[in-house]
């Protein structure tokens, strides 16, 4: 079923914020303490929280325990495919190939099937987000490692949100899931930087805390936002909404770094655009 005018626009706001934090991670010196404050933000700021809301129940726990791994699998990769990479042609095959695994996933386990429009406007999102990645041409052999890691960090998001989409539906509240899920999730990086790599830590935070700790803040409420339309909507369309920060991230790149928007970026938003409005359409 289609999303609410109004939870579309949550989710697209959280797109943006996505968008927001993936740039500051394109731009940062170290992407490991980058995203090791990033999500001890979360943690940080989470953490009070946890006085105030339910104790999740004995249902939810195993969903917030694999949630919590597969988040930690997803960062390790995606920094990993950083490396090897260049992010144009990493983060939009990520993004897009994730919503396609997430329909397959939700139909299997949750039961949530798309009509055969809704299905065509997935399709075509789907297609447009991956087809940023080729705007300079098809892939050459130095960059099949890249693009394989790329559908890799793709099998973790949709691995995920499927888990936190079950997972809300066992939770004693909504907000208690959020809050708990994104305590978990910054533990580990944080503490592996500050146990591990200490003096080089507190260098980073020095120089780039700041600007990487409101990253942090803009990923906490980007994600905790799609949690919250993922315990009331369809897996399928929040994360095909979800996903056009892929969109978001090239416009922000036209406008701040004077990025070219040549045809196939053109070809590429008019394919997401009617993607989205095809599967809300067909509902």
């Amino acid at each position: 079923m289609a999303l609410e005018p109004h939870l579309v626009l949550i989710v697209l706001f959280a797109a943006l914020m996505h968008a927001t934090w993936n740039a500051l991670v394109k731009v940062s010196g170290d992407r490991f303490f980058t995203m090791a404050t990033l999500m001890g933000t979360g943690t940080v700021i989470l953490f009070p929280a946890l006085f105030f809301v339910p104790w999740p129940s004995a249902e939810a726990w195993p969903f917030l325990l694999i949630s919590s791994v597969l988040h930690l699998g997803y960062f390790g990769v995606l920094i990993f495919s950083y490396r090897f990479g260049d992010l144009s042609a990493v983060y939009p095959v990520a993004r897009g190939s994730s919503p396609v695994l997430i329909a397959l996933g939700a139909y299997l386990f949750a039961a949530q099937s798309l009509s055969m429009g809704a299905a065509l406007g997935l399709a075509l999102a789907s297609g447009g987000m991956c087809l940023f990645a080729f705007e300079k041409g098809l892939p050459t052999r130095h960059l099949l490692k890249p693009l394989m890691m790329a559908l890799m960090v793709g099998g973790f998001i949709a691995a995920y949100t499927v888990v936190d989409g079950l997972g809300l539906r066992h939770s004693p509240t909504s907000f208690s899931y959020i809050a708990w899920l994104s305590f978990l999730d910054g533990i580990p990086l944080m503490a592996w930087a500050i146990i591990f790599q200490g003096d080089a830590f507190r260098t980073y935070l020095r120089k780039d805390g700041r600007k990487a700790m409101v990253g942090g803040i803009f990923s906490l409420a980007a994600y905790a936002l799609v949690l919250y339309v993922l315990s009331i909507g369809s897996m399928a369309y929040v994360s095909a909404l979800r996903e056009t920060s892929v969109l978001f991230a090239v416009i922000l790149g036209a406008l701040t770094l004077k990025e070219r928007f040549g045809a196939i970026r053109w070809v590429a938003a008019v394919a997401i655009v009617s993607g989205v409005v095809t599967m809300h359409v067909a509902g």
